[in-house]
C-alpha cells in the first residue's frame, strides 16, 4: 500500500518553510518516528518523522526547496493492513466525554532523565541541551514559555525601547533634512506590537520543544518526595519521577514594606508593561536597571516621570562616569531625579492622585503623579517548592539555592539555574548555567565563572559592560590603566547624531591585558560583545591591535581606545 507523506503541521504558525539536511532516500526501510528530513522556517527548526513503517517509495523534495503546510512530499510502501490500523488510530477522533458538571484530571505516570522546573531562558535552554545529549526530558512551567524575561520583561522592554526609539527618530526628523507633520502615539498598536513580538518568540520557544521532543506540561509543580514531583491541572494528575532534576523558578519583584504599597495603582514591573493608557505621570521607586530602563520609556511616551533613587546615585552598579552620561541625558529629556531619597509612603486622594512622600536629608517632600511603579529589583521565588523534602539547602544569606561550579546543590540529584541561585540576575547567565548544568548531567565537566559576564542596559543612551570597573580595580587598588575614546570622535557616531558617550578600557599596567570595559552611547550593546571576547581570551592590547576594524563603524571607537591604551591614539588624545 502506498501512503502520502504530507507536511501537516510547520513550527508555530508558520505556512511554509524550507527543507534541511535530508536523512532517507528512496527505497531506505523505514520505521514509525524516524526522522526523514529537516524543514527550517522563521519559527526554528523541526524533525520531519514518518507515522508509519514500510519503504520510502518516493521522496519527491531536496535540500533547500520550500515546502508548504499539507503539501504531499512523497510516499511509503508498507503493509496495508498495519498501514490502515496506524491511520486510522491517528485519524481517530477523540469521543467526547460527558461529565455532567464534574471534570476528574487524568492520572498519569510518567518517568524521564531530567525534570526541569522553569521554562524561562534558563529552563527552556537547559531542556534543549539535555536532550541534544540525547536525554528524556520533561519541562514543567506554570505560566507562559521564555518565563519572566520573555514575556514582562527583557523582550517586551525592548520591544518598546524600538518602539520610542522610531519616535525619537521622527521628532528629531528635521536634523535629517525631513518635515513631518505633528506625530499622534497609538498606544494600543505600541503595545499590540510588543505583544505580537512576544507571541512570535514564544510560539518559537514552543516549536524548539517539540523538535526536540520535550513535554512540557503547563502547571505548578509541587513535592511529593526527593525523587517524585506532582502536577495537577484541570486536565492531568500527573506524577513524575525523575533521575536528575533541574530548578529554574527564577525571581519575583520586590515591593518595600512601606505604607500604600499594596494599592492597585502601585505597579510592578509586570503590570507597567501591560499598560492600556499612557499615564500623565509616574513616580518610579527605584533608580537601577529596570527603573531607569521604563523612565526612558515612558518619558518617551510623553509621561512626566519622576525617579526616587535610595542610593546617593542612579544606576549605583556603574562607573560614576558611565552612569552621569545617562543622568544628564534623563534631565536633559525633562525626567525628574531625586537620588539620595528614601520612599517613605503612598497614598491616594480623592481624585485618584498617587501621592509618593519622600525623604531627602531629614527633610519631607511630596511627589503626586497619576502611577507608581516599584522598581526596586528581584528576589528568588524561593516559595515555589519544598526545599527540605528535596534535601537541597539554601546559601549562607538564605537568598538562594546554594550550587557549585557545576550547579548542583547539597542532593547530588538536583541542580538549580537562573535567578534561584541568586548569583547574577541576568537572562544569559542563567541560559548559560542551564548549558553548565545540562552537559554535567550528561557526563561533561564545565565548570561556570562568572568574572567576565556582560551586562546590557537599554537606557538613552544605552549602557554595555563586562569585567572589571574602574570603581573595583580602585578597591581592589589594583595597579590599571583607564583610557576612554570619546564618541564624538567617532565619525559614524557624528553621521548618526548620536555622539554621545565614550568606550572605556581598564588594563593591567602590569601585563597590558584587557581586565574590564564599559560603553556608553548608540549600539554599545551589541558593542560590548567584543570587548568580552578579548577579556575571556585574555588578549593584551598588543595582540588586540593587530585586529582592523572596519571604517566607518561604531566599533573603531574600540580600536581607537585600544590604541589609546599603547600611548598612540589618533583621533583623540
Amino acid at each position: 500500500m502506498s501512503i502520502e507523506l504530507k507536511i501537516d503541521k510547520l513550527s508555530g504558525h508558520e505556512q511554509q518553510g524550507v527543507i534541511g539536511k535530508i536523512y532517507k532516500q528512496a527505497g531506505d526501510d523505514i520505521a514509525k518516528g524516524d526522522v526523514l528530513f529537516t524543514i527550517e522556517s522563521g519559527k526554528g527548526t523541526m524533525k520531519y518523522t514518518s507515522k508509519y513503517t514500510g519503504v520510502l517509495e518516493s521522496l519527491d523534495v531536496d535540500e533547500g526547496d520550500t515546502v508548504k503546510k499539507n503539501q504531499v512530499v512523497g510516499h511509503i510502501q508498507g503493509d496495508e493492513n498495519q498501514c490502515k490500523q496506524e491511520a486510522s488510530t491517528a485519524k481517530a477522533p477523540k469521543k467526547q466525554a460527558y461529565s455532567f458538571g464534574i471534570h476528574t484530571p487524568a492520572k498519569e505516570k510518567i518517568a524521564c532523565d531530567v525534570l526541569i522546573i522553569g521554562g524561562g531562558p534558563g529552563g527552556y535552554v537547559a531542556a534543549i541541551r539535555a536532550a541534544q545529549l540525547g536525554k528524556k526530558v520533561v519541562l514543567i512551567e506554570k505560566d507562559k514559555l521564555g518565563g519572566t524575561c520573555l514575556n514582562y520583561g527583557c523582550i517586551p522592554t525592548k520591544a518598546l525601547v524600538q518602539s520610542v526609539s522610531v519616535l525619537g527618530h521622527i521628532k528629531e526628523s528635521s536634523h535629517y533634512g525631513f518635515d513631518v507633520p505633528d506625530v499622534t502615539i497609538n498606544i494600543n498598536k505600541v503595545m499590540g506590537r510588543k505583544n505580537d513580538v512576544v507571541k512570535q518568540l514564544v510560539s518559537g520557544i514552543q516549536g524548539l520543544m517539540d523538535n526536540n521532543h520535550i513535554r512540557v506540561i503547563h502547571g505548578e509543580a509541587h513535592v511529593k518526595d526527593d525523587q517524585t514531583i506532582g502536577v495537577k491541572t484541570k486536565q492531568l494528575d500527573a506524577t513524575i519521577h525523575y533521575q536528575k532534576m533541574i530548578i529554574a523558578t527564577g525571581a519575583v519583584p520586590i515591593r518595600i514594606p512601606i505604607p500604600g504599597s499594596d494599592l492597585c495603582e502601585v505597579l510592578t514591573s509586570k503590570e507597567v508593561l501591560e499598560l492600556e493608557e499612557i499615564p500623565t505621570s509616574i513616580t518610579i521607586i527605584g533608580g537601577g536597571i529596570i527603573g531607569m530602563e521604563i523612565a526612558f520609556i515612558m518619558n518617551a511616551l510623553g509621561v512626566e516621570v519622576s525617579v526616587v533613587e535610595y542610593l546617593p546615585s542612579i544606576l549605583a552598579c556603574l562607573d560614576h562616569d558611565v552612569s552621569d552620561v545617562v543622568r544628564q541625558s534623563a534631565i536633559e529629556k525633562g525626567i525628574h531625579i531625586y537620588d539620595g531619597a528614601k520612599a517613605m509612603g503612598i497614598r491616594k486622594t480623592m481624585n485618584d492622585k498617587m501621592i509618593t512622600e519622600i525623604d531627602i536629608n531629614d527633610k519631607s517632600y511630596l511627589i503626586s503623579s497619576d502611577k507608581v511603579l516599584m522598581a526596586v529589583g528581584r528576589r528568588a521565588n524561593l516559595e515555589s517548592l519544598d526545599y527540605d523534602k528535596l534535601g537541597v539547602r539554601l546559601n549562607e544569606k538564605g537568598s538562594g539555592i546554594d550550587i557549585d561550579p557545576f550547579m548542583r546543590t547539597s542532593n547530588d540529584d538536583i541542580y538549580a539555574i537562573g535567578d534561584i541561585t541568586n548569583k547574577i540576575q541576568l537572562a544569559h547567565v542563567a541560559s548559560h548555567q542551564g548549558m553548565i548544568a545540562a552537559e554535567h548531567i550528561a557526563g561533561m565537566a564545565h565548570e561556570m565563572h562568572y568574572d567576565v559576564i556582560p551586562s546590557a542596559i537599554f537606557t538613552m543612551p544605552e549602557v554595555g559592560t563586562v569585567g572589571l570597573s574602574e570603581k573595583e580595580a580602585q578597591e581592589k587598588e589594583q595597579s590599571v590603566n583607564v583610557v576612554k575614546f570619546p564618541f564624538f570622535a567617532c565619525g559614524k557616531a557624528i553621521a548618526m547624531n548620536e555622539p554621545e558617550g565614550f568606550v572605556k578600557l581598564i588594563v593591567a599596567e602590569e601585563d597590558k591585558r584587557l581586565l574590564g570595559g564599559a560603553i556608553v552611547g548608540a549600539h554599545s550593546t551589541d558593542l560590548i560583545a567584543t570587548i568580552t571576547q578579548l577579556i575571556q581570551d585574555k588578549v593584551t592590547v598588543e595582540e588586540a591591535l593587530k585586529v582592523v576594524y572596519a571604517h566607518p563603524t561604531l566599533g573603531e571607537s574600540i580600536h581607537e581606545a585600544l590604541l589609546m591604551a599603547d600611548d598612540r591614539g589618533i583621533h583623540f588624545g
